[in-house]
């Protein structure tokens, strides 16, 4: 049965993530269809894609703190956007909870309050994303992390997916540089 959970799990990551293949930074015309209404750029070839991770754990006070360990990418507020932009991949990240858009974020630390989650089971999902709130694909699939965990148990965390994770060693320093 437990073997069942982390299949059906890693399922569901795998159909968030992949999409239809698109041309070099051209809007994905089939965007939307997953309940996602931002539109898909596909990151050019000759442009390292990002890479992302998510880490969470319990607040002391109440709720959970999320920390996105991210490189390659410029997360910002659209405020501090240029018109042309110095680094091509730059914008902000969209959280959503049991895939239901909850917020934008502009940093890589956030509070979820408790009311936030639902007992037992939940599924906590980052995108990374232009400013102009199309998300970054590489190879069709969308840039984001994934985190499903299990409220009410200790160890909270289930099963990690990202399609662009930070496995290298550099990648975990750099990690630890946005921290």
């Amino acid at each position: 049965m437990k073997m069942h959970r982390y299949f059906a799990a890693g399922t569901l990551a795998w159909l968030v993530a992949t999409g239809t293949p698109t041309w070099a930074a051209q809007p994905n015309p089939h965007a939307g269809h997953n309940g996602d209404p931002h539109p898909v750029v596909e990151i050019p070839v000759h442009v390292a894609a990002p890479r992302i991770e998510l880490e969470i754990s319990r607040d002391t006070m109440s709720g959970f703190n999320l920390h996105i360990a991210y490189d390659r990418f410029e997360l910002e507020s659209p405020r501090y956007a240029n018109e042309a932009p110095q680094r091509f991949l730059e914008g902000h990240a969209h959280l959503y909870i049991n895939g239901v858009k909850i917020q934008r974020l502009y940093a890589a630390d956030l509070h979820l309050p408790e009311q936030w989650l639902k007992p037992g089971f939940n599924q906590i999902t980052v995108t990374l994303n232009a400013h102009d709130h199309s998300t970054w694909s590489r190879g069709g699939k969308r840039v984001l992390a994934t985190l499903f965990i299990q409220r009410d148990r200790n160890n909270l965390v289930l099963h990690r997916f990202s399609t662009s994770p930070i496995s290298t060693r550099e990648g975990a320093e750099v990690a630890q540089n946005h921290r």
